[in-house]
């Protein structure tokens, strides 16, 4: 695990936000006096990561690289080499479940947003999703505190 993927804690130490990603979590969280948020879930488009498969000549055991600047060798030969989308959410929706007493502009820490955002544009197809960021209340929405094209790091190497 990267050092991205690590939870900054909450460094603004904010009122968080959940996310519910099942039905029964929704409503359980709405019982509670909740208001759930419905959005779909959707893979980015700038989200993802490259994956090759490179085959044993002699053995046929495969390994699966990330990194494709080295090779395993001679002995091996690549059969696959793409891009994916690295994360699985088994419902095409979840809810940011929402406090009644949230005020309108306030800023808020999303423990796990369901939107799509690259944290980090990294070398060799790696542009990981960003997991948690602050946001605001707009009323309707949030507003998240992170744009990409700003604020995510640049991997060179």
């Amino acid at each position: 695990m990267s050092s991205f993927d690590q939870p900054p804690v909450n460094p603004n130490k904010l009122r968080v936000v959940r996310t519910a990603r099942s039905a029964r979590a929704i409503n359980a969280a709405a019982k509670k006096g909740l208001r759930p948020l419905v959005e779909e879930v959707r893979p980015g488009k700038d989200v993802g990561a490259w994956m090759s498969i490179y085959q044993h000549k002699t053995t046929h055991e495969i390994q699966i690289l990330g990194d494709m600047r080295w090779p395993p060798g001679e002995e091996y030969e690549l059969v696959l080499r793409r891009e994916y989308y690295p994360h699985h959410f088994w419902a095409p929706f979840a809810a940011y479940l929402i406090p009644s007493d949230l005020a309108v502009g306030e800023r808020v820490w999303l423990a796990d947003l369901i939107e799509d955002i690259v944290a980090v544009w990294g070398n060799q197809g790696y542009n990981p999703r960003l997991k948690w960021a602050e946001a605001t209340w707009t009323g309707a929405k949030f507003f998240v505190h992170f744009d990409p094209e700003k604020d995510a790091p640049q991997l060179v190497g």
